[in-house]
């Protein structure tokens, strides 16, 4: 039993590493090819890659997931959290990457459960959450990213609208603000520019540019920018008032979490509640908490309890959550 409990730890070391590695490696023809991807091109009818172009998928090293993603709805979806993100991974690894979580998850919850039927129930559903796992940490990073956005936004907007009054035109002025400007900002605006370089329409590009963001702020932008190529007027003008409406929703959403404070410092306190009394029953008895471990039907009990009390963590958070 010992044997086989390292031998799992092993493995999971070993898919840890594998994931971190995934996570973290950067590749520079990554951002090129993602660019080039998106512009505007005739679909080619014996596509069978990744994404759907040659060059979205370029130099990828599992054709077999690629071949099996290609061309579905989960792939482009897949494609756009991770482009949001800020994570340069592409779907195949991805997808890759959510199996080997689940995997060594239910690997590790079978040599602890055993084979009984709770325990092979509890298997499956660990086998669930470790599959759920990446996509929990892209939603992290997607929602940390779209804040740091929508946190330059209004000085990106003031520096495009300056230069725009100093008789830049519109792209020159977004290259100016782009040298300016730090990641992740920066990185939206030199992706408009890339493609306005490669022949896209900067209609196209702003609308791509809004897609990737994924920031209601952004989209609002776009679309009054959009707008106004249409109907004409001061541009710069336009912007000054785009970026009044965006600091007046940061007003309004920061009087919300002074309104919310204490539910969410609540629902802070109930979420580290159960840990904090099951330490002093620990403490206080510790044969009595060790049945929780030691016993089949106590580890099953232990499970769903932390199964109930993540739900009832990611119950508060959306119920705070509000939008302006």
């Amino acid at each position: 039993m010992a044997l086989s409990i390292a031998a799992a730890v092993l493995a999971f070391i070993a898919v840890a590493g594998l994931v971190a590695y995934l996570f973290t490696r950067s590749s520079e023809s990554a951002a090129t090819e993602r660019r080039l991807s998106g512009l505007k091109k005739p679909e080619q009818p014996n596509d069978h890659v990744e994404g759907g172009g040659l060059l979205r998928s370029g130099g990828s090293r599992l054709p077999l997931l690629r071949s099996f993603l290609a061309g579905s709805a989960l792939n482009d979806r897949w494609r756009l959290d991770l482009e949001r993100a800020g994570l340069r991974l592409k779907v195949s690894e991805y997808f890759l990457m959510r199996i080997l979580s689940a995997v060594v998850v239910g690997m590790l919850a079978f040599l602890l459960a055993g084979r009984s039927p709770l325990g092979l129930v509890l298997v499956v559903a660990t086998i669930v959450a470790g599959y759920l796992v990446p996509s929990v940490y892209v939603g992290f990073r997607k929602g940390r990213r779209k804040d740091a956005i929508n946190a330059q936004l209004v000085e990106m907007l003031e520096m495009v609208s300056n230069s725009l009054r100093s008789g830049f035109a519109f792209v020159q002025a977004i290259e100016m603000a782009a040298k300016q400007l730090t990641p992740p900002v920066k990185d939206e605006l030199e992706a408009f520019l890339n493609d306005t370089s490669l022949g896209a329409k900067a209609e196209d590009a702003l609308r791509d540019m809004a897609d990737r963001s994924g920031s209601i702020d952004m989209e609002l932008m776009v679309t009054t920018i959009l707008v106004q190529r249409t109907s004409g007027g001061n541009l710069s003008e336009v912007l000054d008032k785009v970026a009044a409406t965006i600091r007046e929703r940061e007003r309004l959403q920061g009087d919300i979490k002074a309104l919310t404070a204490s539910q969410r410092f609540t629902g802070f306190v109930l979420s580290i509640y159960p840990l904090l009394l099951g330490a002093l029953f620990f403490v206080i008895s510790p044969g009595l908490m060790g049945v929780l471990w030691t016993d089949e039907f106590g580890r099953i009990m232990l499970a769903f309890a932390a199964f109930l009390q993540v739900l009832g963590i990611v119950s508060i958070r959306r119920i705070l959550k509000l939008e302006v």
